[in-house]
């Protein structure tokens, strides 16, 4: 009998593993998401940007200065944006080859956001079968206090 509770605490931990790492993927996947809805805004500043510049209206915005002061300005030159292509580098384009990069980037993050998806649903068929296993062997012994199942 004791070897059936040791193989039960061994599952049991297993589980806390998988549950653990799911849990760490899950916040991997909100930063992602983060970054996919920055992608879209920026996406969406840059249309409203080319816009007014078609318009022949000035583009008006709020520069934040720091510590949750912001001053009132004027975009003079709304073709010209520099856009972050990851590992500190940045670079300077056109409007339309700034929404391409970002369009580039979102793709790239949605992939991501695939691939921890599938990671996530491993984890999450690993702790059923895990729950099986554990529910099988307790049928055949009585439960431990304390079991994490």
């Amino acid at each position: 009998m004791p070897e059936v509770s040791e193989e039960l605490q061994n599952l049991a931990a297993r589980h806390q593993e998988l549950q653990r790492r799911a849990e760490a993927i899950r916040e991997e996947m909100n930063m992602v998401q983060a970054s996919i809805a920055s992608c879209d805004r920026a996406i969406e500043t840059i249309g409203e940007l080319k816009k007014a510049r078609e318009e022949k209206e000035s583009a008006e915005t709020m520069v934040p200065l720091g510590f949750g002061s912001f001053a009132h300005a004027e975009i003079r030159d709304t073709d010209r944006i520099v856009v972050n292509l990851g590992a500190g580098f940045s670079a300077e384009k056109t409007a339309d080859g700034a929404v391409e990069t970002l369009k580039s980037r979102r793709e790239q993050l949605g992939k991501i956001m695939e691939q921890m998806n599938a990671s996530l649903a491993k984890f999450a068929q690993g702790m059923q079968a895990l729950e099986a296993e554990a529910t099988s062997m307790s049928r055949v012994t009585p439960p431990s206090p304390g079991r994490a199942f």
